[in-house]
């Protein structure tokens, strides 16, 4: 291991806000061969076998087919909720159809595992004081741009990418404490525009966890959100919201608790991320959580130490 990563005043600055921007944590050719190994990827979906799984993201519609919960430790695709018209015929591109490809990346490709098992990677999980941290739900999320290239900048589709206002503990819940923690990963340019991340500063201190995403009735009955204590009003507004623009190459460090959302891309540019997740692996992870390795129930995640 080598010495340690992340500064004092870094860690300071995501132990008191629950986010940390580093730019230029991968490399030009890092980043390009993500970049491409994700359109590479974006090619290989067969459709012909495909369940034609979207991905939705509202508290009252959200997916828990069995594709889904396979998907915990194999290559899967996800499609955005517009992709298909009512005879279940796309209605654009594949790969401009598809929301996210996840969540066994750094288990089954050489070059997502490569960057996930990275010696800074590690440093950062020891820098941040995680004893035997777990990496799980690696994925590539795509914002495809809702301008068509073809068409006039006012012309744009109905494509709804925007991602509503979360925290990670809700869908990766551990006991006693919560111990999430996401790395996500800039592949191209993230801009207010297109759909860049923003976060509420120290919400994470301010906010419990109030409900839990969970599989509801086993592995055919779908999953649900659970209430696990009283909601709290949430003293902030939009105005509040800190927009973190970042440059290719960028690490964003996400705190399991804190507030946290993207807008639609309004671009004619695309805005893909690859993003994964550690656990600390003293803790209890909760049988009640979507993502379980096996599939059918258990925690047998990757160690990155």
């Amino acid at each position: 291991m080598s010495k340690q990563y992340l500064t004092p005043e870094q860690i300071n600055t995501f132990q008191e806000e629950g986010m940390l921007c580093i730019p230029n944590f991968l490399s030009h050719d890092q980043t390009q061969a993500l970049l491409k190994r994700s359109k590479d990827l974006l090619q290989q979906c067969d459709l012909s076998t495909h369940p034609k799984t979207t991905f939705k993201t509202s508290d009252d519609d959200h997916i828990g087919d069995t594709y889904f919960y396979e998907s915990a430790d194999r290559i899967s695709y996800f499609f955005d909720t517009d992709a298909f018209n009512t005879q279940g015929d796309l209605t654009k591109p594949l790969d401009k159809a598809i929301n996210k490809i996840g969540h066994g990346l750094h288990i089954h490709d050489q070059i997502f595992n490569e960057v996930t098992f990275d010696t800074h990677v590690k440093q950062i999980a020891t820098d941040l004081e995680y004893k035997e941290p777990k990496v799980l739900q690696s994925m590539c999320i795509f914002k495809q741009p809702v301008v068509d290239e073809n068409a006039s900048l006012d012309k744009t589709d109905e494509r709804d990418n925007a991602v509503p206002p979360h925290t990670d503990a809700t869908f990766l819940y551990t006991k006693p404490t919560q111990t999430a923690m996401g790395y996500w990963f800039a592949l191209e340019d993230c801009t207010e525009e297109n759909g860049c991340l923003k976060y509420l500063p120290g919400t994470h201190k301010k906010y419990p966890v109030t409900k839990r995403f969970v599989r509801s009735k086993g592995l055919e009955g779908g999953c649900q959100f659970e209430q696990v204590a009283n909601d709290v009003p949430i003293e902030e507004t939009e105005k509040d919201y800190v927009t973190v623009p970042c440059k290719a190459g960028s690490l964003i460090l996400i705190n399991h608790s804190v507030l946290h959302k993207s807008e639609k891309n309004r671009l004619r540019n695309s805005r893909y991320a690859y993003a994964f997740h550690i656990i600390e692996g003293t803790a209890e992870y909760d049988e009640k959580n979507w993502l379980q390795v096996p599939y059918s129930g258990g925690s047998d995640f990757s160690r990155l130490l």
